[in-house]
């Protein structure tokens, strides 16, 4: 276990982190059944790690957040992107007149935390890239899920992000993101994912200086915008990734699975996720996952629906779609109904208005002999493994290019709130 602040009292967690009010209830009994099997001894974190968990949600990112404050308040936040963009390329003592605070950001950017081990990196990013663009999908639709909690659904809402006809344009920027971060060597200096990493997490400070003053933001319910908790969650939607691209047929072992967590790390250290708590074991990333389960109380509404629904119906045929690129389209889009048959609990369909699959929900399993196979080839053919590792990245690619037209991802926040 690796614990970083000292712990929070519990006063200071907002008001919507419910994990201690559903633990001792029939929330935390069924949760504890249901992943108890994966640990030995108690699925339960202490309860210090678990208030500093809850008090990540009271964390931003001091360093990024302070540096886009000081660019709001001394007029020139529209050269921000310019000036990370310099300093991301040759270095920050090459931007002009560059403000302490960005010199902050890039000691912190340019200092390898010690826990780093560059190898685990690089195998980590193998782990991810043989998913391919199953990952996309993945991530996806179990999004639906975190589309019931309040503090989630509110940034999205109010930026318009993933919602309407911007939702397929939003997912597209984040499967770039997974993919540049994925590649070999790609958060090195200089590397493409590390540019990536660096611009979302600098979109991240402009969004929460955005949505922090809103009438509709609760900080004492809600804590910070982004805060640390929320972003560690969606880390750790990457330790489930690998435990349930199991059940598609990919064979994957603790020490891949622990140098996968290990690349997401790294990943998270270059757009300021720092928690209070990381787990270094697979037992207590399953512990982690209990704390994640009853951390929210659902919040069911039309911003849920919204959400959940504008990622399903983004797959759909366009009216003027005609010919192949039609049946294309209803092809994924009955393949993205089928993810979120298998992948997401019936419940959470019927609540958030999702189409329920049918006997779409079996239709990733067509797929188990394959990546059985090809699991199992990489490990005992020679030379199998780094072809498989071309032939997946490529065909993300491809899939990236079909849906974006090879327009480059913006990594931009919108300028003005939807409401």
């Amino acid at each position: 276990m690796t614990a970083t602040p000292a712990p929070r009292a519990l006063d200071d967690i907002p008001s919507c982190f419910a994990y201690f009010r559903n633990e001792p209830g029939p929330a935390g009994r069924a949760a504890a059944e249901k992943l108890g099997r994966f640990v030995t001894g108690s699925i339960k974190l202490p309860a210090d790690t678990v208030r500093a968990m809850g008090g990540d949600r009271c964390r931003g990112d001091v360093l990024s957040d302070t540096f886009i404050e000081a660019a709001f308040a001394d007029g020139y936040a529209g050269k921000v992107r310019k000036m990370v963009d310099q300093a991301l390329a040759h270095g920050v003592g090459s931007v002009e007149d560059a403000p302490a605070e960005l010199r902050a950001l890039f000691h912190h950017l340019d200092t390898e935390p010690d826990w780093l081990d560059w190898n685990l990196v690089e195998r980590g990013a193998r782990v991810f890239r043989q998913y391919g663009s199953d990952a996309f999908l993945y991530f996806g639709v179990v999004t639906i899920g975190g589309y019931r909690r309040e503090e989630i659904q509110k940034p999205l809402v109010l930026t318009g992000a993933y919602t309407g006809g911007s939702a397929f344009g939003r997912f597209l920027e984040t499967c770039r993101f997974w993919t540049d971060v994925s590649e070999p060597d790609a958060l090195r200096q200089g590397g493409a994912g590390r540019k990536t990493a660096v611009m979302v997490r600098i979109m991240h400070s402009m969004i929460r200086h955005t949505i922090a003053p809103h009438q509709e933001w609760d900080e004492k319910r809600f804590g910070v915008p982004l805060n640390q908790y929320d972003q560690f969650t969606t880390i750790m939607l990457s330790f489930l990734l690998s435990q349930h691209m199991k059940r598609l047929g990919y064979r994957i072992t603790e020490e891949e699975t622990l140098a996968h967590m290990h690349f997401w790390r790294y990943v998270g250290y270059l757009m300021g996720v720092e928690p209070a708590f990381y787990p270094e074991t697979t037992e207590d990333w399953w512990r982690a996952s209990y704390v994640l389960t009853l951390s929210s109380d659902p919040h069911d509404g039309a911003d849920s629906r919204r959400l959940s629904q504008s990622f399903i119906d983004a797959f759909q045929p366009a009216p003027e779609d005609q010919g192949e690129q039609r049946a294309a389209k209803e092809r994924e889009y009955r393949k993205v109904l089928g993810y979120a048959g298998f992948f997401v609990p019936a419940a959470t369909l019927a609540v958030t208005g999702v189409p329920q699959a049918g006997l779409l929900r079996w239709q990733p399993l067509t797929r188990f002999v394959p990546h059985l196979v090809t699991s199992t080839a990489r490990r005992v053919v020679p030379g199998f493994a780094a072809a498989l590792d071309l032939r997946r990245r490529q065909s993300r690619t491809a899939w990236l290019s079909h849906h974006t037209g090879g327009r480059p991802a913006a990594f931009a926040p919108v300028e003005r709130l939807s409401r």
